[in-house]
């Protein structure tokens, strides 16, 4: 897998989460130069969870303006949101305890969504929230 690379197709017009997906495309590159470089599973693990964390921060800062403006979509978005945050505790604890699942799949997984995410489902949002953000 290569490395992802921001284009201004990603952005949702809204400054603020643009630098969040921003930061999310620089973890999980993080994530495959760490794979790249056969990196210690400790140091993987933390960078997981710190992604985790980060994801988290991101998804509550994203539904929270998007309920203050009264976007119509916001139901979809949570659950897309809660989707995605069981999927990988699921990945997370199999990595944990050694189970069939290779890392290059997690990769996998969080680049595809994060791109399919950032083109379709923040897309919804982008010109209602921005006739008052920005």
């Amino acid at each position: 897998m290569r490395l992802l690379v921001w284009e201004d197709r990603f952005s949702v017009g809204v400054q603020e989460f643009d630098q969040h997906h921003k930061i999310l495309f620089e973890m999980i590159n993080t994530l495959i130069i760490a794979r790249d470089n056969n990196s210690d599973q400790l140091v993987i693990e933390s960078t997981l969870e710190q992604l985790i964390q980060y994801t988290i921060f991101h998804f509550t800062a994203e539904e929270a303006t998007m309920k203050h403006f009264g976007f119509d979509g916001l139901e979809e978005h949570e659950q897309e949101h809660a989707e995605l945050l069981k999927q990988v505790q699921v990945y997370q604890d199999k990595l944990a305890h050694s189970e069939a699942v290779s890392f290059e799949e997690l990769l996998d997984f969080l680049a595809n969504w994060l791109l399919d995410h950032t083109l379709g489902m923040d897309q919804k949002y982008n010109h209602f929230l921005s006739h008052y953000i920005n």
